[in-house]
Parts: structure tokens; C-alpha cells; sequence
């Protein structure tokens, strides 16, 4: 049986119309996707990224078993980094996150149970002291893509951004609920994207809800997504 979103009651009242993608029940459109596609590249569009991997990286060696899955550099606390996992046998595209000790490692929809057997294996083999827990269905996560996504809603949300800078991954608090804002998208150009606990995610969605028309700020479904992803 296909997964539901933690954003699903929001995006029936938003008009979707749903398909399944990678095991989820998923918006493929709201009604005209070359609507959404062209928010995706020239303002705000908001996608469901439920069915985009998270994982958590625990233990005393997280950080260096993320540093070796990058090319070049070094993953700094309160920041992101595009990397692969080839180094773990399997040549998928991810983004790795550390905050506060706790690495992130983000994947492509559907890999997440691939990737965190695959890491669990490469930490074992290399004797780093990790635990892979795959957090996917306990999260939700919401993107906000385009060249105007930040500034958009900026003063709108419960926090403020206004120091968040491309790259960026910070813990914030509302309502003792624990949020997390990356700085980025899975796309090319700018974006904001926002990680809580799937209880909070129509809390968080019913925020962007409200300020759409006020804001600009228009539903994308899964096709459009996708299809920007893959052009």
C-alpha cells in the first residue's frame, strides 16, 4: 500500500489531483502543470519532497564517515554539501547536513532504504562508530523552489531567515515543535526547504496555504517536479 503524506489533508483542499510515486500517494498536478513548471523556474512553487530520503548519521565517527563520502572538503557544523555515495557501492546523488553533531544525509525519491543499507554497511567495513536511522516516514519536508522561494516567505514564517544563506541548515523552535531549514533545492536554482516531524506537516503546509495567493506562492505537483529535475 502506497505511503500518504504528512501534507496530504492540505493538498486535497488545494485541488490535487494524485498518483503514486515511488511508493507514495503523491500530488501529480493542481490542475496545470505548465503553471507549476513555470513557478518552478521563474518565482515560488511549493512540492511535497515526502518521498525524498532523510536519513540520521549518529555516533562518535558521524562526521568523518560523512567526509568521506565527499569528493573534496569537509562538512562544517550548520551547513550542507552536494555529494555521492559511490564510496558506500552504490552511485547515487545525495546531500549530506550536519547540525549540532547530527549528520543528515538526504537522497533521491525512493532510495532511502537502499542508501542507509549501504551506509550501514560502508560504516561497518570501515570501522567508524555510526548508526544509520532512516527518518523518512517519521519527517515531513516541503521545498519552496524558484528564484523568489526565500523572499516570498520570509516574513510570513514563524522564524527568521533573513541570515540563512545558500548552503545553510538550521534548527529552529515554534511552538516547542522542532523545524529544520535548509538553504538550497534539489533543483539548480534557489530554494528553501523545511523538515518536522510528521505530526506538525499540515501545520506547516496550512502556513504556506495561507499566504499563496497573498504571496504568490503556487502548488507544484510531483510532474513538474520531476520533470525540472531531469531537464
Amino acid at each position: 500500500m502506497a505511503k500518504i503524506s504528512p501534507f496530504n489533508t492540505v493538498h486535497k483542499q488545494l485541488g490535487a489531483r494524485f498518483d503514486e510515486f515511488d511508493g507514495w500517494t503523491l500530488p501529480a498536478d493542481f490542475g496545470d502543470a505548465s503553471v507549476e513548471t513555470d513557478a518552478l523556474r521563474s518565482h515560488c512553487a511549493v512540492v511535497d519532497l515526502s518521498s525524498f530520503g532523510r536519513l540520521s548519521l549518529s555516533g562518535s565517527d558521524a562526521a568523518t564517515c560523512a567526509n568521506t563520502l565527499l569528493e573534496k572538503g569537509k562538512l562544517f557544523d550548520q551547513r550542507w554539501k552536494w555529494a555521492t555515495l559511490s564510496q558506500t557501492g552504490i552511485n547515487l546523488p545525495c546531500r549530506l547536513g550536519r547540525l549540532n553533531g547530527e549528520v543528515f544525509v538526504f537522497t533521491p525519491p525512493g532510495t532511502a532504504e537502499g542508501a542507509a543499507e549501504a551506509l550501514g554497511r560502508y560504516a561497518q567495513s570501515a570501522g567508524h562508530n555510526v548508526s544509520v536511522t532512516d527518518v523518512t516516514d517519521k519527517t515531513a519536508m516541503l521545498g519552496l523552489y524558484g528564484p523568489a522561494a526565500v523572499n516570498s516567505v520570509k516574513d510570513v514564517l514563524p522564524f527568521d531567515i533573513s541570515d540563512l544563506e545558500d548552503g545553510d541548515i538550521r534548527r529552529m523552535t515554534f511552538f516547542m515543535i522542532s523545524f529544520t531549514l535548509m538553504r538550497g533545492s534539489w533543483l539548480a536554482g534557489d530554494g528553501l526547504e523545511l523538515i518536522c516531524p510528521a505530526t506538525a506537516g499540515p501545520l506547516a503546509a496550512g502556513v504556506v496555504a495561507k499566504y499563496r495567493h497573498k504571496k504568490n506562492l503556487t502548488p507544484a505537483g510531483m510532474n513538474s517536479l520531476l520533470s525540472a529535475m531531469h531537464s
